[in-house]
């Protein structure tokens, strides 16, 4: 919320929402399941108000999306201090956080050397999940 006041946002009580019931499930949420537990408070909320606040909060740093799968499978986390990657199930798109970074030093100097500057990364590994990988 600090970081979005420093940037001269309106914290709205549809933000403020969206913002409590991604802390409280410290999940990898959906834009559906995000909808859906707003709605619990908010029935008349609409799912493009999510969308656009969603947008919101991905562009300013505050969520970090991990699209495994394509749009229709987005999901959100808040973005954290500590850096992971994400490994993601291509059947049910669950996915799990790996605190491991396969970026090195190495890999930062062959990309200045073909110059450019890495900002950010985001590493997802595809594959499948133990219960999808039994079915």
């Amino acid at each position: 919320m600090k970081k979005l006041k420093e940037k001269g946002y309106r914290i709205t009580p549809q933000r403020r929402i969206i913002m409590e019931k991604i802390v409280q499930t410290a999940g990898l949420l959906t834009a559906d399941e995000i909808w859906n537990l707003v709605r619990q408070e908010y029935s008349d909320i609409g799912l493009d108000t999510i969308y656009r606040n969603i947008n919101m909060l991905t562009e300013n740093g505050v969520l970090i999306p991990i699209t495994g799968m394509g749009k229709e499978r987005t999901r959100y986390e808040l973005a954290h201090a500590n850096h992971h990657h994400h490994v993601v199930c291509v059947k049910c798109g669950k996915a799990v956080c790996i605190d491991y970074c396969p970026i090195d030093e190495e890999f930062i100097k062959l990309l200045r050397k073909s110059g450019y500057e890495l900002i950010r990364h985001n590493v997802e590994l595809l594959g499948l999940c133990s219960n999808c990988k039994t079915l």
